[in-house]
C-alpha cells in the first residue's frame, strides 16, 4: 500500500535526467546547480509522498 509505481517513476525519471544532465554538462558551477536543483525536487517529492499517506490515514 506504501508503494506507488508512478511516485515511483517519477523519482526515478528525475535523477536519470539529473545524472544525464551533470554528464553532458561542462562547467561545474552548472553541475552544482542541477544537482542542488534535483535534491530540492527530489524533497518536494518526498514531501508529497508523505502527505499523500498521510491524508489516507484515518483520522
Amino acid at each position: 500500500m506504501n508503494e506507488h509505481p508512478f511516485i515511483k517513476g517519477v523519482g526515478l525519471g528525475m535523477m536519470a535526467g539529473a545524472a544525464v544532465g551533470a554528464v553532458m554538462m561542462k562547467q561545474e558551477k552548472q553541475i552544482k546547480r542541477a544537482a542542488r536543483r534535483t535534491v530540492k525536487n527530489m524533497g518536494r517529492l518526498a514531501e508529497d509522498a508523505a502527505d499523500m499517506m498521510a491524508d489516507k490515514l484515518p483520522h
